[in-house]
């Protein structure tokens, strides 16, 4: 499983990476969401590292803590770990629906 992970992260993020968007554009464009106590966060963000080093490109990637951002943020309904390139799973999950305010 490891090594599909490692192989198809990498294969999107260089297609991806590809793109006509800017190398800093590309690179704030990638995004790892995470919750404190993640069983799979520390093997996810190794393939993923991995992969960015195996591709020569720079691991200085966004990493996002769920449980710190606002409940109206879009990204709360994802499940972790989740990376995201241009606010897209990578792996083509669709975008969850937005999770509700119960303040309102």
């Amino acid at each position: 499983m490891r090594v599909a992970l490692l192989a198809l992260t990498g294969a999107l993020l260089a297609s991806a990476c590809m793109s006509s968007l800017p190398q800093e554009t590309a690179d704030k464009a990638l995004v790892f969401l995470t919750r404190d106590g993640c069983v799979n966060t520390p093997l996810m963000r190794a393939n993923l590292d991995e992969a960015l080093r195996s591709l020569n490109l720079p691991a200085d990637y966004v990493v996002i803590d769920l449980d710190t951002v606002p409940r109206t943020d879009h990204r709360v309904a994802y499940p972790t770990p989740t990376l995201l390139y241009q606010d897209r799973d990578v792996f083509g999950m669709p975008e969850p629906a937005p999770a509700s305010d119960p303040a309102t």
